[in-house]
């Protein structure tokens, strides 16, 4: 097993980011240390990482981004399920499929106008929380709720949505696992709420960029804190 990984279950550490596949190093764990999954894994989209094909904006500059590892193919979460712990996988509609039935969604209302290309809400399922519950944060380009700073991952999601999960009365307090760390924003919240994290990304660049703003959000705790429309509602399942 990866010695970072170690040193967090052993209580030696509070985090590590480690860069390796997901598919390798999770059925190495157990369910015994592991409390709970949040993660945001890919979809199997294709999602354009950079500007080439797509032109730029006008009004302020695009940013092109390290691609998105396994995003060409459809996501197959058994090698999560198998662990048996309460989990929350994000974008989970793109392979509802390959999950059993749930009636605790998650619903992120971006709070875009209806009108756009692009989705006005994100969902992610669990097997943990219930009924659907509602999280509202302003994430519109430019226009953006969260005190996230810039953005550094093509799916990047803020803080305090994260935060807001493991806020939940449903929520375990235990260690989380992110196979898919990407930027960290699960490790940030995770490490903010006092609990142990270990985060696993397959490329190098996330990894390090995912280090740096989880250890920067332990050195300056006002960070990552601030949501404008950070309004939670709970919408009971009929």
């Amino acid at each position: 097993m990866n010695d970072s990984i170690e040193k967090v279950l052993s209580g030696a550490e509070q985090w590590c980011v480690v860069q390796g596949d997901s598919r390798e190093l999770v059925p190495q764990l157990c369910n015994a240390t592991i409390g709970m999954i949040i993660t945001d894994p890919p979809y199997g989209i294709s999602h354009p990482c950079n500007f080439n094909s797509r032109g730029r904006g006008r009004l302020s500059e695009c940013r092109d981004y390290y691609d998105v590892a396994g995003d060409s193919e459809s996501f197959d979460p058994e090698f999560l399920l198998a662990l048996k712990v309460p989990t929350c996988l994000w974008g989970a509609n793109w392979f509802a499929d390959k999950l059993p039935p749930s009636g605790g969604w998650l619903v992120w209302d971006k709070e875009r106008p209806d009108d756009l290309d692009q989705a006005t809400c994100e969902l992610a399922w669990t097997n943990f929380v219930k009924g659907v519950r509602r999280f509202k944060c302003l994430w519109n380009g430019m226009m953006r709720g969260g005190n996230d700073g810039p953005l550094v991952h093509p799916t990047q999601k803020p803080v305090v949505l994260m935060s807001w999960i493991l806020g939940l009365r449903w929520t375990t307090k235990s260690l989380v696992l992110d196979p898919y760390c990407g930027s960290g924003p699960v490790g940030i919240a995770a490490v903010r709420s006092g609990r142990q994290y270990i985060g696993i990304e397959l490329v190098e660049e996330y990894c390090q960029i995912a280090r740096e703003r989880i250890a920067r959000a332990e050195r300056e705790p006002g960070l990552f804190t601030l949501c404008k429309t950070n309004e939670a509602l709970d919408v009971p399942l009929l």
